[in-house]
């Protein structure tokens, strides 16, 4: 596995042992980035369900300025913070071992909220677990008036509906699976406003 853009582009990273993980393919990657395009540079990062670490990796390759990885098993946040150190990154990535929702609901986000968040759970994840993510990020103030939240999916399985406050924009199809796009609310308020309400 290889960071596909940014200072780091073409540098290996390690990916936990085993079939626990299923970390989202080069040619998904490189065309969710080309999608978010200029907003990862300055960004801060929130990767649940991190694996190998590769989304938030990607990102900070690309210009985030910090990113938090989160991941409930031993395996993956050992090999993310391998991964951090072998690519210099280790002072802008912080590792958490601990299960998603436990997460959500305990960890008090600093100051500034998430610019991005990255959720790529097994497919086995259904769709209650999922929509219970994207309350607590509501609920626990982790995005902010520009944020954007990636949820990868199988194609098979239903666009999680979004709480109030977050608003799905576009399901993205490649092969199996799917790259389903949120965004705060607020955004819709400022387009209007900057293009006359249209």
């Amino acid at each position: 596995m290889r960071v596909i853009g940014g200072e780091s582009r073409g540098r290996r990273i390690k990916a936990p042992r085993g079939m626990g993980t299923r970390p989202m393919r080069d040619f998904v990657r490189e065309a969710v980035f080309s999608m978010l395009g200029d907003r990862v540079r300055g960004a801060r990062v929130l990767d649940l369900f991190a694996g190998s670490g590769s989304l938030g990796l990607e990102a900070l390759s690309r210009g985030a300025v910090a990113a938090v990885f989160v991941d409930r098993g031993r395996d993956p946040t050992r090999v993310i913070q391998e991964n951090l150190d072998i690519l210099g990154m280790k002072g802008r990535g912080r590792v958490v071992r601990a299960e998603i929702l436990d997460f959500l609901r305990r960890y008090a986000p600093p100051d500034e909220p998430f610019d991005l968040i990255f959720i790529d759970p097994p497919f086995r994840i259904d769709v209650n677990y999922r929509q219970e993510v994207l309350n607590k990020l509501i609920e626990g103030g982790f995005l902010g008036p520009s944020s954007v939240v990636i949820m990868q999916a199988p194609l098979r399985v239903p666009v999680t509906e979004p709480p109030p406050g977050l608003e799905f924009r576009e399901r993205r199809k490649y092969g199996e699976s799917a790259v389903d796009v949120y965004m705060k609310m607020e955004n819709d308020v400022k387009e209007a406003g900057e293009e006359g309400g249209r």
